[in-house]
Formats: C-alpha cells, structure tokens, sequence
C-alpha cells in the first residue's frame, strides 16, 4: 500500500502479508486471463513480487515494476518507475496484472493517464487484468473503516487523521460506474469479471460455504456492491 503519509501517488500493490492468500489469489487471476505460457507479462505494482513469482512459474516472461522496488525479492527483472510514463516501449507487453493498484495512482485524470500508458504498452489483442476496491464497499480495505470510500474527501481525511493516525485519505477507489467509464474508451473489450472471480473463490478458496448455492445469474447482479471489481480489458 502507498505511504499515506506523503502526497506521491504510487504504482503499489497490496503488502504482502500471507503468501497464501496471494497464491490463492494468482490461480483466481490465471483462471481468469488463462494461459500465460510463452506470453510477455507485466506485473505492475509488484510489491514484492509473489505474483511475479507465481506467473514466472507459469511459463510467462515476467517483468515486475514499481516505484519502491526495495521489498521486490524474485530474482527477476524489476523496473522502478520514476515519473507518470510508464518506461516501456508501445506493444511491449501480451498481458498486464494491475492487482489493486490503481486506486493508489492519484485522482481521476492520473488514474486515465496510467491506463492510456498501459494500453500503449500492450500488444495489439493484448489484455489488462486489473482490480479496484469498490467505493461503496461496506469496509474500505486500506483503513478499515465503513464506507470509507464514499464519503467526500475532507470528511474521509478527516476519519483517517483521527482513527489512524494518517495525514489524508490517499486512496481512490471506483464505484462500478466509474471503473468502466475510465476502461471502455481506452480498450476494444471490456468484460466485467467480478462475479466470475467470485464463484472461482467460493469453489476453490471457501470450502463448504453455503454462497456455493447462489446462482450465477444472481452473482452477475450484485456486482455493483461487490467489495473488489475486476475487469479483463482488451486492447484492438
């Protein structure tokens, strides 16, 4: 996650806490995109690296990137970005992972501005694997605090300065809406696959759980209040 301390936007993803959970999380991923096998992929805000990891094991041809690279452990190529361009050449990549990510860039017009950059640097027919926390999620997932996302952002400064300690609410995530405004002008397709990764993670990461139950028809409608969005963005 972005220092929250500083005004810097970040190309970060999630703290790698439980390795776990991220492997967990790299299967949901690669059912998702499918194969990854002989492809050039990018792992955009790469943390430490357990998705590159994960994917390099797959087959794929992994560049990592990020703008602290210093927590990046995999021995693979690892790029720290400096600056709101992304320093790669046009059609460089067949896929790019952008897990969480994009909330941390900065407001609207930075968060356009990183995707027209990625949809620079994919291959024609190329896709974007990318997920965003939901504005109107009950629990926003950085600070823990309900529907955090939702509120103006002077009142969510002022909720994170007073029960954490942080000097502003840095964070910018998407309601459903919003998420697809920003990748439909940019991307040939674009599928919503938010209730998709919701059935994998109920077959493969619950267990018993009676959501097993739910049909798919009814996934496909809650989408909009679903806590992650997904998208698979493909570029013409």
């Amino acid at each position: 996650m972005t220092d929250t301390e500083t005004d810097t936007p970040a190309l970060r993803g999630y703290a790698d806490g439980q390795a776990d959970k991220r492997v967990a999380k790299a299967r949901k991923i690669e059912h998702l995109i499918g194969s990854v096998a002989g492809k050039r992929l990018l792992d955009l805000g790469a943390g430490s690296g357990l998705l590159s990891t994960y994917f390099a094991s797959r087959g794929a041809d992994v560049t990592a990137a990020d703008r602290d690279t210093s927590t990046f452990q995999p021995d693979l190529p690892v790029v720290t970005i400096d600056g709101d361009d992304l320093p790669f050449g046009d059609a460089s990549f067949d896929i790019v992972i952008f897990n969480h990510v994009i909330e941390h860039v900065g407001d609207r017009p930075a968060q356009g501005h990183v995707l027209d950059e990625i949809s620079r640097i994919l291959k024609p027919g190329g896709q974007l694997y990318i997920a965003v926390p939901n504005r109107y999620a009950p629990v926003e997932p950085h600070f823990r605090l309900p529907f955090l996302g939702a509120l103006p952002r002077g009142l969510a400064d002022a909720m994170v300065r007073k029960w954490r300690g942080h000097a502003r609410y840095d964070c910018y995530p998407l309601s459903r809406s919003q998420f697809m405004d920003l990748l439909e002008p940019r991307f040939a397709r674009v599928e919503d696959k938010t209730a998709d990764a919701f059935h994998f993670a109920v077959r493969h990461e619950m267990g018993a759980s009676p959501l097993r139950l739910v049909p798919r028809a009814v996934a496909r409608m809650a989408g909009p209040v679903y806590p992650t969005l997904i998208a698979l963005a493909t570029k013409a």
